[in-house]
């Protein structure tokens, strides 16, 4: 993995059982994003885009294969090690959003940083720079 790429996968694979049979999900996946780099993960209802985030977070686990996570083999880690590399190093947005209803905008994007010991002050002015870069200044 080099120094600029934030997660890859190597060879990944992913089964499910249904019913007495086997379904591949992920068959020899490999992926490298490299810092900055912007992907969409497209496809029709029921091809493997949520499990692909899930194995990347660490939420589900693969079935063969390797998937590093900011320098750290996410397959490897235990569920504490995969929750903090999500703390550090990742974050979801999903089609139907979790935000917490009683924080305002700028309170759910801070709030990994207060998980990870950053002031009020501080973590909502790194929120605030977060969703002007991205286009959502008047939800502020």
């Amino acid at each position: 993995m080099s120094e600029s790429t934030v997660l890859e996968s190597i060879n990944v694979n992913k089964t499910f059982s249904q019913g007495g049979r086997s379904i591949e999900v992920l068959t020899d996946l490999n992926l490298k994003l490299k810092n900055k780099e912007r992907v969409a993960i497209v496809g029709r209802s029921g091809c493997g885009k949520s499990t692909l985030l899930h194995v990347l977070a660490g939420l589900d686990e693969v079935d063969s294969g390797v998937i590093n996570v900011i320098g750290s083999d996410l397959t490897k880690a235990s569920s504490d090690e995969r929750a903090q590399l999500r703390l550090r190093g990742m974050g979801f947005v999903y089609q139907a959003h979790h935000l917490l209803p009683e924080f305002s905008a700028i309170e759910n994007v801070a709030m990994p940083l207060r998980l990870q010991g950053a002031s009020a002050t501080e973590s909502e002015r790194v929120a605030g720079d977060l969703l002007t870069e991205i286009g959502l200044v008047e939800r502020l």
